[in-house]
């Protein structure tokens, strides 16, 4: 019983995060449910991207919004988290498990921090 409930402890994040990945590629786009203000805010600045993974690299994602890579940072049973790292700034896309996406900037000089929230739906075809 102490085996299964190690076993088990230890799958669950990596079954969430297979359950993710099998939804790319994604479109997501400013999440509509968001107050007025930040949605117009982050239909100007982002509009939408599309993410997909790198083929035979299941850690990495590209982004067509900045056409960047981001490196898996942090995965959990509920969230992924994809860093692109610079001197200047952070990158950051959290995709949670219901594929709503934040996406954020965090630059390091200014100790600043901007955020949008989207919502991504899965392009792949069965």
């Amino acid at each position: 019983m102490k085996n299964f409930i190690i076993f088990f402890s230890l799958m669950l994040p990596n079954l969430a995060f297979a359950e993710i990945l099998e939804k790319f590629p994604l479109a997501c786009i400013c999440d509509k449910n968001i107050n007025a203000l930040k949605y117009f805010d982050c239909k100007q600045k982002i509009s939408g991207t599309q993410l997909d993974i790198i083929k035979n690299k299941k850690n990495i994602i590209f982004s067509s919004f900045d056409e960047k890579n981001y490196q898996l940072f942090n995965e959990d049973d509920l969230n992924l988290i994809f860093n692109y790292d610079t001197e200047d700034y952070i990158s950051s896309i959290l995709i949670k498990k219901n594929l709503d996406l934040i996406f954020s900037i965090s630059y390091k000089e200014y100790n600043k921090k901007w955020s949008y929230d989207l919502k991504c739906v899965s392009l792949k075809k069965d």
